[in-house]
């Protein structure tokens, strides 16, 4: 009885992956590739669609920095970011889980490359900020001179962003959620390795096929993604969570 529960609580335990406070301190540097649940209050595929982003430690604890795309005519943000947030275990009231990590003099090489990345993203657009005569602020959008704009379903969106600052950066790899939708959103074509590093895949408009170690074998379509994961085990269904172990724990490095 006993081992029959410490089985079942274990399965329970790896279906999750690690999560954000538990991060070490000490490292001066570090990257974070990290998911979270899209808020219930957005559009219906929020009850199960994924977003990710990438948390940058470069220095002390007050040398966070975040990249992701806030919303619909936010284009690329890269902005401070305080500890408390680095390390908060939840965001809009879901639970927020680490895909891969990156430490110590690893991360210090990958920190200007990633920051590079995200600054050549040219799809988007992006908000510009003036002061006005009453010393507040008015916002105005940008659309993309040589790009795409945002589309939540099927992409580009936010995790469309994330895979190709992972795509274009050399040493970076994270493998995805796969309810993340836009993960594999093409520019009309798209063949090459996979986030993870370690697999082939080719998107072709809203249909797409992955093969490799850490993703297994995928089909996309239409922005959702079904397949088996070979390391670590997994099945991955549209619309579920992960069953089986979550991708976080084979690129945890702490």
């Amino acid at each position: 009885m006993k081992f029959t529960l410490c089985l079942c609580l274990s399965v329970l335990a790896a279906c999750t992956g690690p999560v954000p406070a538990n991060i070490p301190v000490h490292y001066d540097h570090m990257v974070l590739v990290k998911t979270v649940r899209l808020p219930n209050y957005m559009d219906w595929y929020t009850r199960f669609a994924e977003h990710s982003w990438i948390d940058l430690k470069d220095g002390n604890e007050q040398s966070w920095t975040r990249i992701e795309i806030e919303g619909t005519i936010s284009g690329v943000v890269i902005e401070e970011l305080s500890a408390e947030d680095a390390r908060a275990n939840m965001r809009w009231d879901n639970p927020v889980f680490v895909l891969e990590s990156f430490q110590g003099a690893e991360a210090q090489e990958l920190i200007p490359r990633i920051l590079e990345s995200a600054n050549a993203v040219t799809d988007f657009g992006r908000l510009e900020f003036h002061r006005i005569e009453d010393g507040g602020w008015t916002e105005r959008f940008i659309p993309p001179t040589d790009g795409r704009l945002y589309d939540a379903w099927p992409g580009p969106n936010s995790n469309t962003m994330i895979a190709q600052i992972i795509d274009r950066t050399a040493g970076l790899h994270a493998e995805l959620h796969h309810n993340g939708v836009g993960k594999d959103y093409p520019d009309v074509f798209r063949a090459g390795l996979t986030a993870s590093g370690y697999g082939v895949e080719a998107d072709f408009g809203q249909l797409g096929l992955g093969i490799g170690l850490r993703q297994g074998i995928e089909l996309h379509l239409a922005g959702l993604t079904a397949g088996l994961s070979l390391w670590p085990p997994a099945l991955k269904l549209p619309f579920l969570p992960r069953i089986g172990v979550h991708q976080g724990w084979v690129g945890k490095s702490y």
